[in-house]
């Protein structure tokens, strides 16, 4: 087990900036979850504005990313032995819209995980609780104070009683979080304190940002206790109810909302919340209440001052102190065995995502007898058709052909620079995507989509990023987080030529560009440090884009290069 010690964390982020953000965290690792409950804040400085023009918000019909359907390009994690509250073992990926396993919950005092309802689905208007009289409230403290040292909280005191787990570590004995908050958040919800005296429950400690984009903030709190359950948690945003995070309304997110005492405000892919997005760039207060099952609330948590990330009318990045580490022009005729692989970690028989297309291993034993790669010289083209009767079988039956590049066992990073020269497929139901990605399943299995590209949105370039956390109550790779599905207008068909798509990752921060100008950022802990490969792949047909239609065959995603750099 990974062991860390973060405290008063303070990393530079990036050399571009004019004004360098900044996160500060206490954390301890390896702690009982219950030892204390740490009131946490955290800084983050803004950035200088941005005048550029973009269009963050969700798809049309609130789509999700491709990754983002069924829980990143992974079809599921190794095995690895399941808790004894998990009950049902996690399946590998088979044809539907979700790769993880419906869950059976065993021997769980209060809650049970609900059965997994479309993401889409309107969100019920929280019932209306009685207000009785609450705790005083706490001293206000914002991100830019200095924080206090932690206190022990005595009146949890009885870490055997905790729901859902029963005082188990959710971890699975292997806590890959960065943050205490989230450490603290492995006993579930809240914690069970029958030596509590009757009466509201603790107030919620520790807002601590994950991650955070110039309009949406992930963030998490440690559990509260209370002599019988906490019911829910409210959301307060400058002094306004925002959201309740429940377990019981049939809705999956809101349930790892739950099990994690976290939220993201605002998640406007999932729950189509523009209207009542944080300002772009702004700063805000929030607040956490909890409220158990008698309807009593707790004061609210200590407010914790949020600046979001601004954008930045930045040049590319400076890579005068970087030095390239991976260099493939696509110069010759095929591609280099020491370099590629062309399948997937699971085989191109395992389908995710409801894709259609069955990835030709040409470096596989018996391959369907078409090449996808087609070299002109100086570019590498990735080809899809659809699949010729005779080979229907040799390709699972996929009604189209395609292919897929990674440099899976042959070369990884860990923070840098990357970038990819390319024109991408144009057409309904085609989707060209260049990504970031743990191929080895390891801690928190990251994921950064550079370019996600669906044919016919032509002016539109999707980014997202995924990471899976530490709480293993319901599935061995634990839960699921990715952000919003952020989206950029870059105002020209991207189809109709060459553009170039890049990332910078650095120790907390991600900045993606098109054509050397930044795009979108993500700043936080949550940004992995975990090593990554390159992939590259050309999708026809998914849950996400639809199928192919009205498209001449074949179809084309032609890549110049792909390199990268690192300090």
């Amino acid at each position: 087990m990974k062991k860390r010690i973060i405290i008063k964390k303070s990393i530079s982020i990036s050399k571009q900036l004019s004004e360098p953000s900044r996160y500060t965290f206490m954390g301890v690792k390896g702690m009982h979850p219950v030892a204390l409950l740490l009131a946490l804040s955290l800084s983050a400085c803004s950035d200088s504005g941005s005048n550029f023009v973009s269009d963050d918000v969700a798809p049309d019909n609130v789509l999700l990313s491709e990754s983002d359907v069924t829980g990143g390009v992974q079809p599921s994690a190794p095995e690895v032995e399941p808790l004894a509250e998990i009950s049902t073992p996690i399946e590998p990926p088979v044809t539907v819209s979700s790769n993880e396993p419906e869950v059976v919950i065993s021997e769980v005092p209060v809650v049970n995980p609900p059965a997994i309802n479309v993401v889409e689905e309107q969100i019920a208007e929280p019932p209306v609780l009685e207000e009785p009289a609450v705790e005083a409230p706490p001293a206000v403290t914002t991100v830019e104070a200095e924080v206090a040292p932690p206190v022990p909280v005595a009146e949890v005191s009885n870490p055997d009683n905790v729901v859902p787990s029963n005082g188990v570590d959710a971890s699975a004995g292997d806590d890959d979080s960065p943050t205490f908050t989230e450490t603290l958040s492995l006993v579930g919800p809240f914690v069970k304190d029958e030596s509590r005296s009757a009466g509201p429950p603790s107030v919620p400690q520790g807002l601590t940002p994950l991650l955070a984009s110039h309009n949406w903030v992930e963030f998490s709190w440690a559990p509260s206790a209370d002599d019988q359950s906490v019911e829910e948690y409210e959301v307060f945003r400058d002094g306004v109810s925002i959201f309740n995070v429940r377990g019981d309304t049939n809705n999956d997110l809101d349930y790892r909302h739950w099990i994690t005492t976290s939220y993201t405000d605002c998640d406007y892919t999932r729950y189509g919340c523009t209207d009542n997005a944080p300002a772009s760039g702004g700063q805000h207060v929030y607040t956490v209440t909890a409220i158990d099952n008698e309807g009593m609330r707790s004061a609210q948590s200590a407010p914790v001052s949020y600046t979001l990330p601004a954008r930045q009318q930045s040049t590319p990045p400076d890579l005068s102190g970087f030095n390239l580490v991976f260099d493939e022009e696509f110069n010759g005729d095929s591609l280099d065995r020491s370099r590629w692989k062309t399948s997937l970690p699971w085989g191109p028989d395992q389908i995710i995502n409801v894709e259609q297309q069955y990835f030709v291993n040409t470096f596989g034993a018996n391959p369907p007898d078409y090449d996808p790669f087609v070299f002109t010289g100086e570019t590498l083209q990735i080809t899809g058709i659809p699949t010729p009767p005779e080979l229907l079988s040799q390709a699972n039956n996929q009604p189209y052909l395609s292919g897929v590049i990674t440099t899976a066992d042959h070369f990884e990073m860990t923070y840098g620079y990357v970038e990819m020269r390319a024109r991408v497929a144009g057409g309904a139901g085609l989707l060209s995507t260049f990504f970031l990605f743990n191929q080895n399943f390891d801690g928190n299995q990251p994921e950064i989509d550079i370019l996600e590209y669906i044919g016919d949105r032509p002016n539109k370039a999707f980014q997202t990023y995924h990471y899976y956390d530490s709480n293993r109550f319901r599935y061995a790779s634990g839960e699921k987080h990715s952000s919003p599905t952020m989206e950029f207008d870059a105002g020209t068909n991207l189809s109709a030529g060459f553009h170039d798509y890049s990332v910078l990752w650095e120790p907390e921060l991600v900045i993606w560009y098109i054509d050397g100008i930044e795009v979108q950022r993500i700043e936080g802990p949550r940004v992995s440090d975990e090593p990554m490969n390159i992939i590259a792949q050309l999708v026809l047909g998914s849950i996400w884009i639809g199928s192919p239609t009205g498209v001449s065959f074949p179809v084309t995603y032609e890549i110049d290069y792909i390199k990268a750099w690192q300090e």
